[in-house]
């Protein structure tokens, strides 16, 4: 009875590592939805001296102060779209080394609904 008791128990922890190991394996496109796919082909990594004013301004308030910012990309609109507006999605990093995505529009807005 032991040796059952002990081969289900191997059984069951390789079967979680296995599931554990796939799902550690799956990479963020893989996970993306379609309408996010066609967006990632219009990123272009831009400085933040390219930001139009009123984003740089949003960025240097203090809703920003204790962050530090890395990546900046343009997102433009996917080709054919009649109502698209350039987003900016900016990487920061703060103190503490967690980060963060922020998505404004040109006008230094909220625009990670769009």
């Amino acid at each position: 009875m032991k040796k059952v008791t002990f081969l289900a128990a191997a059984i069951a922890l390789v079967g979680m590592s296995s599931l554990e190991a796939n799902a550690q394996t799956t990479t963020p496109q893989e996970q993306a939805p379609a309408a996010q796919q066609g967006q990632e082909e219009q990123k272009e990594k831009v400085t933040q001296d390219q930001l139009p004013a009123p984003v740089q301004a949003a960025l240097k308030s203090d809703t920003y102060k204790d962050w530090t910012i890395g990546d900046i990309y343009a997102i433009k609109p996917a080709a054919g779209a009649t109502a698209g507006v350039l987003v900016y999605e900016v990487m920061m990093t703060n103190a503490q080394g967690q980060t963060g995505v922020v998505r404004m529009d040109e006008k230094g807005g909220d625009a990670s609904k769009k």
